[in-house]
């Protein structure tokens, strides 16, 4: 119980338990008060109740006293028979001891002669056999017991002889109901009193949390309006208000410091050009920088907050998914770095980098798809590098014996004697052929050309190919389409820029079904002449794509493999940007050239 009461007194704030303390002292005191007043009250009330008592008496032992001659010469009167003395003497006691009611006590006469009592009008059933035994025992005052019985009895002289007592009772009921009354008066005005006190103590308390609470406010809000209105009240927080003073300063300066420092740190992020994030450890944003908000087009605010796969919803179950999970389980001061197709663009390539910290995770990411892009480039032309070198080694070593066999054949293939050969010579003839087309193409992988290099319209070089290449068309059942926009002159070389033209609508025929189509377009785009050519197959596919442009690989049966090269090879040395787009409904192959 005490331990219970111990706790619920710990929980109480310093207001309330010292309001509790003052009510509590108030009540010992009370307490007190009452044990000690209480006994020097009832000491008092005993006396004061005897002293009534005692002058009520005396008031009508004098009168009684004054008529004790006429109440003798009534008894000694021989012409009154007994029961008229007693008539006349009760009517005289009682015009006296009727009158000595202003206390309501009970007062009497005792007549020893006529063995006579008479009681006033307050009889309360006193017995007179209990009277007789109390009274006339002493000639003088005579305290009798607690008893409700007589208290006081006075004796009357006549003669100097005993010829009565006034007696006088009182009854301990009313005594108590009196004293009862009277103490019940003064428990009221002390707890009013107590009550009066309770209430001012617990208004002042409650103006002193009131000037607290104002206090508190005027601290948080920083307002000093009303600091000289709490301070007159409350002077004792005067050196508390100059110490929170000094510290909220200090804060404040604090506080401008890390301002300054956050702002600078946010600029920095917003500065870079890669994308950056920070996520908690609930996978909510809790910074994203202006890149993010590129991206996917929202603004920052309303991403901080949400969920990752809130904002990206394509990431769950990617590469990135898997290792930001992984990098969130690493400890502090470990990175991870990881390369993966783009989240929102899938055809855009990005390197990450994750670094966990206490409350999550930031991730850095940077698109490298232009990077890839030249690697892929740097890889191509190392190998058509390698290639070029190759073919300008070996190839004036292949065709000088190449010549002289096909030379012989051609002069066997003359002579009568070997006229059922001939067929089989003129075979080997054309296989010799074939081989020096292609030794002429590993040629153009490695030459530059470069002194052919003039302004030309390139519609005008479409424009001379096109026989060439409505004939190829028209001989497989399909058509050559021509959209050609106004274009201004470039720097280029006529005849490589055919030969790029031939291989790229060629390879277009070769995937396009009967009665299709291969479109030819030229445009202008951002001061830059795009060469489109588009075929109507099927598309190439993706564990493909990446092969394009590689020499001797093909899917033809019959093909080198080296046109697609040649022509990659005859942009890079115009320094044009060739790219191509894929899908179900055909290729399209770019060559864009710098004005």
């Amino acid at each position: 119980m005490i331990f219970k009461i111990r706790n619920f007194l710990n929980k109480q704030s310093i207001i309330q338990l010292t309001l509790f303390k003052v009510i509590f002292s108030i009540f010992i005191f009370l307490i007190i008060f009452i044990i000690i007043y209480g006994q020097n009250f009832w000491e008092k009330q005993v006396l004061k109740f005897d002293y009534n008592l005692l002058i009520s008496a005396l008031n009508a032992q004098t009168k009684i006293q004054s008529q004790i001659s006429t109440i003798e010469e009534l008894k000694i009167n021989k012409m009154l028979t007994k029961s008229q003395k007693i008539s006349k003497i009760e009517g005289i006691i009682h015009s006296i001891i009727d009158n000595q009611n202003e206390n309501e006590n009970l007062i009497g006469y005792y007549d020893i002669e006529l063995d006579l009592i008479v009681e006033n009008k307050n009889n309360d059933n006193i017995l007179f056999n209990e009277i007789h035994s109390m009274i006339g025992s002493k000639n003088e005052f005579n305290y009798l017991s607690d008893n409700n019985k007589v208290k006081i009895n006075i004796p009357i002289y006549d003669k100097g002889k005993i010829v009565g007592y006034v007696w006088a009772c009182a009854k301990n009921a009313d005594y108590l109901e009196l004293s009862f009354y009277n103490w019940s008066e003064m428990i009221i005005l002390v707890l009013s009193l107590t009550i009066l006190i309770i209430f001012l103590v617990r208004k002042n308390i409650k103006q002193i949390e009131l000037y607290l609470e104002k206090f508190c406010k005027m601290i948080i809000s920083n307002d000093n309006s009303k600091q000289e209105q709490v301070l007159n009240k409350l002077p004792e927080l005067s050196p508390i208000l100059n110490k929170i003073s000094c510290f909220t300063d200090g804060l404040k300066q604090m506080n401008l410091e890390l301002e300054s420092s956050k702002r600078h740190i946010k600029s920095i992020m917003e500065g870079i050009s890669d994308g950056f994030y920070a996520i908690d450890r609930k996978w909510q944003f809790t910074f994203a920088n202006s890149e993010i908000e590129k991206l996917i087009s929202l603004d920052k605010n309303e991403i901080l907050g949400k969920y990752l796969w809130e904002i990206f919803p394509q990431i769950i179950g990617s590469l990135t998914y898997e290792k930001l999970q992984e990098a969130m389980s690493l400890s502090l001061y470990e990175s991870i770095h990881w390369e993966a197709e783009g989240i929102v663009i899938p055809d855009r390539y990005y390197e990450y980098h994750a670094y966990p910290f206490e409350e999550g995770l930031t991730v850095l990411f940077r698109d490298i798809t232009i990077l890839k892009r030249q690697q892929l480039e740097f890889a191509r032309l190392e190998r058509l590098n390698l290639i070029g070198q190759l073919a300008a080694g070996i190839s004036h070593e292949i065709r000088n014996p190449l010549t002289t066999v096909k030379g012989f054949l051609q002069m066997f293939g003359s002579k009568s004697k070997y006229e059922q050969d001939k067929e089989y010579m003129d075979l080997m003839v054309s296989e010799i052929d074939r081989a020096n087309e292609i030794i002429t193409d590993f040629l153009s992988l490695a030459k530059a050309n470069l002194d052919n290099i003039k302004s030309k319209n390139i519609n005008e070089v479409i424009n001379k190919v096109f026989p060439m290449l409505q004939a190829d068309a028209y001989n497989n059942n399909k058509e050559v389409i021509f959209d050609l926009d106004i274009l201004p002159n470039i720097m280029i070389n006529e005849n490589e820029i055919k030969q790029l033209i031939l291989n790229l609508v060629r390879n277009g025929l070769d995937v396009t079904p009967e009665n299709g189509s291969v479109i030819i377009s030229t445009y202008l785009e951002e001061d830059k002449v795009v060469l489109a050519i588009k075929d109507h197959g099927t598309g190439i596919p993706l564990d493909l794509q990446e092969k394009i442009g590689t020499p001797f690989f093909t899917t033809k049966e019959s093909g080198t493999g080296l046109g697609l090269a040649i022509s990659i090879g005859i942009a890079q040395r115009h320094k044009a940007i060739f790219e191509f787009k894929t899908g179900n409904n055909g290729t399209i192959f770019y060559t864009i050239f710098p004005t």
